[in-house]
């Protein structure tokens, strides 16, 4: 018995290795953490004793913001044109998009990965994650049937008013980008790694992960599974 008890450490040991966690909650915690670039702070909006930093930007210039710790989390908004409060960030609570135009980029991921983001629409307009032109999400597949987070004050918000969500996808590789296409959005943690370390936590489950002909299979218990889960 305590082989086992043993053996169940060793695997939530792993899941903590493999599996990343950027939790807006408790990262970034001041907006000296964050970089922002090509926006311009909003004095008249912005509240810092409250914690709350507004931005604007120029039309047709892209402004990248990250948590210096976590440079490969970005938050990328673009506009057409200039656009007063386009994005807020709320050190040590979340970062929120003020329109459909943010895209969350994700670099370096590995094919297989699990991603699974927190998030909640930011006013009154549901957000919608589901793209009519399939250009989105890229280098990643939803895994999520319904992509949709229900407009503010919506049953099951919290204290705020906020329904707070979570969307699932899978990796194929590389750099993975994920984009609204509604209202904008608040999103307050990312978690990314190997869907094995995420998900397994019985021990008496062997799996393993390997690549044949250039696709990624998982196997376990002698069953074999596609990226996608999709039994072989």
């Amino acid at each position: 018995m305590k082989k086992i008890f043993l053996f169940a450490a060793a695997v939530v040991a792993a899941m903590t290795i493999n599996a990343k966690v950027v939790d807006l909650t408790t990262v970034g915690t001041t907006i000296d953490e964050w970089t922002i670039s090509e926006a311009t702070l909003n004095n008249g909006e912005s509240k810092p004793d409250e914690g709350k930093y507004v931005y604007d930007i120029k039309g047709g210039v892209a402004s990248v913001s990250y948590i210096k710790n976590f440079a490969d989390v970005t938050f990328t908004i673009q506009n057409g044109s200039d656009k007063n409060k386009a994005f807020v960030v709320y050190p040590g609570k979340c970062y929120e998009f003020g329109g459909k135009n943010g895209i969350l980029t994700l670099e370096n991921t590995t094919a297989g990965d699990k991603i699974v983001l927190t998030v909640a629409a930011k006013g009154s307009t549901a957000s919608n994650f589901e793209d009519a032109a399939g250009a989105y999400p890229k280098n990643a597949v939803a895994v999520s049937t319904d992509l949709t987070l229900p407009a503010k004050g919506s049953e099951g918000a919290d204290e705020q008013g906020y329904v707070w969500k979570t969307l699932e996808y899978t990796s194929l590789g590389g750099n993975v980008e994920i984009k609204e296409f509604a209202g904008g959005y608040r999103i307050k943690a990312v978690q990314i790694g190997d869907a094995q370390a995420i998900e397994n936590t019985n021990a008496t489950v062997k799996s393993e992960k390997f690549f044949r002909d250039g696709q990624l299979i998982i196997r376990k218990n002698g069953v074999e599974y596609n990226a996608l889960g999709s039994q072989l």
